[in-house]
């Protein structure tokens, strides 16, 4: 048998031939602008995280603190401040006022979220990030954060107190 066997050569399959397509410039423009975001999406987290340590609160929520920082413009460093001023980064927080979750998102006044939907930590952002980024545009960090915790002190202690928490003053 050994014999036979090395006269009748095993038959190996034909090679398959490879098609390689080139990437179109679009698919790598789109690529390049993904990895430039993730990098910005990473910083940012970093920032928020570092933010959250100084204050001695967990960092369960820097990524996404990052990346609503990145997508709505804000600082991730003025941003994770607010939450650690706003909740000391509990997302199930209430205030005496009824404000609710990271960012204490007052839920009489969004009365589309209810009070349970707005303890979700990315839903809660996604409001607050929207309602501070409209007060920074319309008035300014110093005000637009004073807009945010309801003009209710004359004074300009929250922003100072975010500020200071954030690490920028």
């Amino acid at each position: 048998m050994l014999g036979s066997a090395a006269h009748n050569p095993l038959k190996l399959p034909p090679t398959p031939t490879i098609e390689v397509r080139p990437f179109s410039a679009e698919y790598i423009s789109q690529q390049v602008r993904q990895e430039k975001l993730d990098l910005q999406y990473r910083r940012a987290a970093q920032i928020a995280r570092s933010v959250y340590r100084e204050n001695g609160c967990r960092v369960d929520y820097a990524e996404l603190t990052g990346k609503f920082a990145v997508d709505v413009g804000i600082s991730s460093r003025i941003l994770a401040g607010l939450i650690f001023t706003e909740s000391s980064c509990r997302p199930n927080a209430e205030s005496q006022t009824h404000d609710i979750g990271l960012m204490q998102v007052h839920y009489t006044l969004y009365r589309q979220y209810t009070k349970e939907q707005l303890t979700d930590p990315e839903l809660n952002m996604r409001v607050g990030c929207g309602i501070l980024k409209g007060y920074i545009n319309r008035y300014g960090l110093r005000k637009g954060l004073h807009a945010y915790n309801g003009f209710g002190d004359r004074t300009d202690s929250y922003s100072t107190k975010v500020l200071t928490a954030a690490g920028a003053m």
